[in-house]
């Protein structure tokens, strides 16, 4: 079995199409790095530097690490970088991972809380005894309190902080916790924190043993659904704008092909073609339709005033028919519950063929129970009225000379 990370999962659960393509095809795509991605990654550089430099006794100040934030943006920045919010400018991304370094900085200096045991520390380890489920990850930074209370440091740049429940049934650190437990046997107590640094919050979770093996259990489950999928449909959401492979991907490839055309090539496209005779048609039809439905109403409004159930037109007839029908719940009605009980209550349930509720209707019509039961069951239907409406043609009426 391949060994698998949390990315990976978190990839299947969004997109098992784009999973496919960058797990199992293997699909290489020219580099597109978002600018929200590349803000994230020299942030936590500048953090992990911090640590490091501490381990060898050598603080840095903030505007040390300031400079070295720029050093590290133009060593690495890139004009083809994918900034999806047209209305923001490299400037001010730049500004934003700045200002993360400062929250940071001004909230735990002089980074004293913990002892660094290691930073960017790449954990690979086995979710079952067997060892066949292995996992692999990379924690931030991992910390010892002197009460000998691990910590397990996760960075975030992004500008949403979510629920305090959102991190309680996190995975990505939950699992980090087990890995940690793994590789040092002495750890007894452990802390997880997401460090919001765009926004200056810190949110803390822990993890019981209960916990923990319930967490196994769901990771090895979710590796198994992987492991039997065949078909790997993709799901649309608004992580496709991030998808870098939108050229491949049965949703967005003709949308991709031919979104940047120009005008006189976009309407020449073929697809773009029959998109919009289909569209048209279909539009047509749904009007078509909703006069239809508001004739049918006339239809019956007339016939019930006429008394009539066949209507004569110009070499056509319209007929109607009127009949009631026995309702009973449907499956989410508040009295479902209590019509199931009473049927299997009374010994019935075999009759109705798991309580199908045409038999049911069946039973009421033709009156096959005995009559208390007739009575209770009476108790649950309801009697509305229905109509069809069917057209036939017929000979044109002759003209007289």
């Amino acid at each position: 079995m391949r060994l698998y990370s949390h990315s990976q999962l978190a990839t299947f659960e969004n997109c098992p199409q784009q999973y496919k393509f960058r797990y199992i095809d293997k699909i290489k795509k020219p580099e597109e790095q978002s600018i929200e991605a590349f803000v994230g990654g020299c942030v936590h550089e500048v953090l992990k530097k911090l640590y490091d430099d501490l381990l060898r006794c050598r603080p840095n100040t903030l505007d040390e690490l300031l400079a070295y934030y720029r050093l590290v943006w133009e060593r690495e920045y890139q004009p083809t970088f994918l900034i999806v919010r047209q209305n923001l400018t490299p400037q001010n991304y730049f500004d934003y991972g700045a200002r993360c370094i400062r929250n940071y900085y001004a909230r735990y200096q002089p980074f004293d809380q913990s002892q660094t045991l290691d930073t960017e520390a790449h954990l690979v380890f086995a979710l079952d005894a067997k060892g066949e489920y292995k996992l692999q990850g990379y924690i931030d930074r991992i910390g010892r309190r002197r009460d000998g209370t691990y910590e397990i440091h996760d960075y975030k740049t992004g500008g949403h902080v979510p629920p305090q429940q959102a991190v309680d049934s996190d995975r990505q650190l939950g699992l980090y916790q087990i890995g940690l437990m793994s590789r040092w046997p002495d750890v007894e107590r452990v802390e997880l924190l997401w460090h919001y640094v765009g926004l200056d919050t810190t949110l803390r979770s822990t993890r019981t043993p209960e916990q923990l093996k319930e967490l196994a259990a769901e990771t090895i489950a979710a590796v198994d659904r992987i492991e039997r999928e065949k078909e790997f449909e993709p799901v649309k959401s608004a992580l496709c704008d991030w998808c870098e492979y939108r050229c491949d991907c049965p949703l967005w490839k003709h949308v991709a092909a031919v979104e940047l055309l120009p005008p006189v090539q976009f309407a020449a496209d073929a697809g773009v073609q029959l998109a919009n005779q289909y569209a048209q048609t279909k539009f047509e039809v749904d009007r078509l339709a909703e006069r239809l439905e508001h004739l049918r109403e006339l239809i019956l409004e007339f016939c019930r005033q006429k008394q009539a159930t066949v209507l004569a037109g110009s070499g056509v007839r319209v007929a109607v028919k009127f009949e009631e029908k026995t309702r009973f719940p449907h499956k989410g009605d508040p009295q479902r519950d209590a019509l199931e009980e009473l049927v299997r209550r009374v010994g019935r349930w075999d009759d109705v063929s798991e309580l199908s509720l045409s038999q049911l209707a069946k039973v009421l019509k033709e009156e096959s129970w005995p009559p208390d039961l007739l009575g209770q069951l009476r108790q649950f239907a309801t009697t509305e009225e229905t109509a069809t409406v069917r057209v036939t043609r017929t000979k044109p009426p002759e003209v007289n000379d």
